[in-house]
């Protein structure tokens, strides 16, 4: 049985509707109800709508869709814009909450289950379709609303006004979300948490595509201070009862590597080593 996604595009986000001009371009959509006074477009295992506002900051999107149309969904895909003060142009994939404060949506605290299987077999699919364009490809770690029940992730361009418009990186994009289904590239993956380093994520990221290994939730360094056990169990339960966790190289010191080894290990969550997964290729 093949999984249901809902693809959620934003009039308010230049890069989010370039996307889906590319999507509506690749794919033959039927008009099978209404959302938010906008069409619910549908293809195969994919139904698309649009929305008004920008993405970060309606909460329960998942609750309102399904009481609208009485439609359900395994996996929530955003369409989205990523920006920057680097500017780095970069394709990035994301699971969404907040550690601590919720300043850009969402609720504070909070974490919104993902999909690890899918996310990362998306962050594959741009590394095969997308390395060519002068774009870096990376996981960033979990940040940012809306707060939804159901598994969610984004996709994004960035990270300025002059790449969301781009054409390409959009077609790409599309392409991935498209291809979702049809590759068995990280079925036989364990589900890794990922813990250190920065907003970006590149040490997680070239843990999947070289290892057998799919990254749920990815808490960076400035969010250390919110993991206690509580939250530790939150991130277990929203990766898909991820059972082991990836340390990003020299991210702390030995007694708070200690320390977090310890709690999660009270949750039944084994700390490993590249070398403890099998070669993805």
């Amino acid at each position: 049985m093949n999984l249901m996604y809902l693809i959620i595009t934003s009039a308010e986000d230049t890069a989010s509707m370039n996307i889906r001009d590319k999507l509506l371009n690749m794919a033959q959509w039927q008009e099978i109800g209404e959302f938010n006074d906008s069409p619910v477009l549908a293809h195969e295992n994919y139904h698309m709508i649009l929305i008004q506002e920008i993405h970060l900051y309606w909460e329960n999107i998942d609750k309102a869709v399904e009481k609208a149309t009485g439609n359900t969904y395994d996996c929530f895909i955003f369409a989205s814009r990523h920006r920057s003060q680097s500017g780095l142009r970069t394709l990035t994939v994301h699971a969404l909450g907040n550690y601590g404060t919720a300043d850009f949506g969402g609720e504070p605290g909070t974490i919104v289950p993902t999909h690890p299987k899918l996310m990362t077999k998306a962050l594959l699919l741009l590394q095969k379709h997308a390395s060519d364009l002068n774009f870096g490809i990376s996981f960033e770690t979990t940040h940012h609303g809306p707060y939804l029940a159901t598994p969610t992730f984004f996709i994004e361009i960035g990270s300025d006004e002059d790449a969301w418009p781009e054409p390409e990186p959009a077609k790409r994009i599309a392409q991935v979300i498209l291809e979702l289904d049809d590759s068995n590239i990280t079925d036989e993956d364990d589900i890794v948490i990922g813990v250190g380093g920065g907003h970006y994520a590149p040490r997680h990221t070239d843990l999947v595509i070289r290892m057998k290994a799919s990254i749920g939730h990815m808490i960076p360094n400035y969010a250390i201070e919110h993991l206690d056990s509580q939250m530790i169990a939150q991130v277990k339960e929203k990766s898909q009862n991820a059972s082991m966790v990836y340390f990003h190289k020299k991210f702390a010191k030995a007694e708070l590597r200690n320390k977090l080894k310890e709690l999660f290990e009270e949750q039944e969550i084994r700390l490993i080593r590249s070398s403890d997964l099998e070669n993805r290729v």
